[in-house]
């Protein structure tokens, strides 16, 4: 993948998408490529984007796989889908197309936090054409939602550009380094992503896309929950056991649903595993291309 010097961003330049555009679904998606070798595909989870990837585990990747990155459709530099767009379904139709239109053909998918939710909603709709999947931290059943007042924060796009305002400000920047080391826990995250995460993240469309996401999540994870059941694609769940983002007990319950499933419990990990254990992670990922025969 891109290394911390070959990149406009990290040298400072936050609107400069690092790699490249496939049109999809008349959806303009952003995505890096790099290596050689059978083909894997990884999608971030919210607030996300290819950076995910390319500041944890994408240069190992790459050494064995071909690896895209993308950002999902509304995230990163990626366009939004006209209709239902933040949807697990409607993200997996597109970059199922985006994956096409690359010439990819039964790519292992890595999908972390709600990235794993379209990599699943992939796979159950068009199993012959995925190898496996990898969840990282899988956002991938229904929670109950967001309390009234997010709800409400939510409907509200003068909200979230506040919000998005006070984020970016100096004085927000306190909120911003407590939800990363939220997300990190137990670990720390890497200052290159605590730079470029957070700008990215809270730019206004961003915010907004996400807002919307937020919103078509649990309806989309309940209509995905009946169908786990008959998944025919290998599954390798990966699942920090202290995650403070989302609850362990949602990679347990998706292993007794999935019966073509594999767990593995990283006792000292959180929502970040590919961050905090990439060989853990790299491991899984290995197994999962053997189950797919890849």
């Amino acid at each position: 993948m891109v290394s911390v010097h070959d990149s406009a961003v990290l040298r400072g330049k936050l609107n400069e998408p690092p790699g490249d555009f496939v049109r999809a679904a008349g959806v303009g998606v952003h995505y890096v490529r790099r290596g050689a070798g059978p083909p894997l595909v990884y999608i971030h989870g919210a607030k996300g984007s290819v950076y995910d990837l390319m500041l944890s585990i994408g240069d190992r990747l790459a050494e064995r796989f071909t690896v895209i990155a993308f950002d999902r459709p509304g995230s990163g530099f990626s366009g939004r889908a006209a209709h239902d767009g933040g949807s697990p379904q409607t993200q997996a139709a597109v970059l199922r197309a985006a994956a096409a239109a690359l010439g990819l053909e039964r790519p292992v998918l890595v999908g972390h936090s709600f990235g794993a939710a379209v990599a699943l909603a992939w796979a159950l709709d068009v199993p012959g054409e995925v190898a496996a999947v990898v969840t990282l931290g899988g956002y991938v059943l229904p929670l109950g939602g967001p309390p009234p007042w997010v709800v409400a924060l939510l409907r509200s796009r003068t909200t979230l550009r506040a919000v998005g305002r006070l984020g970016r400000s100096r004085l927000g920047r306190p909120l911003v380094d407590s939800a990363l080391r939220r997300a990190f826990f137990p670990g720390q995250p890497p200052a290159e992503y605590a730079r470029i995460a957070p700008a990215l993240a809270l730019d206004e469309a961003r915010l907004i896309n996400d807002g919307d996401d937020r919103k078509s999540a649990e309806a989309g994870l309940g209509a995905l929950q009946p169908r786990y059941a008959g998944l025919a694609v290998p599954v390798v769940i990966v699942v920090g056991e202290q995650d403070r983002m989302v609850p362990p007990s949602t990679s347990e319950k998706l292993y007794a649903l999935v019966p073509c499933a594999e767990i593995v419990r990283l006792s000292a990990s959180g929502h970040m595993p590919q961050f905090t254990e990439p060989d853990a992670v790299l491991v899984a990922v290995a197994r999962a291309a053997e189950l797919g025969g890849v």
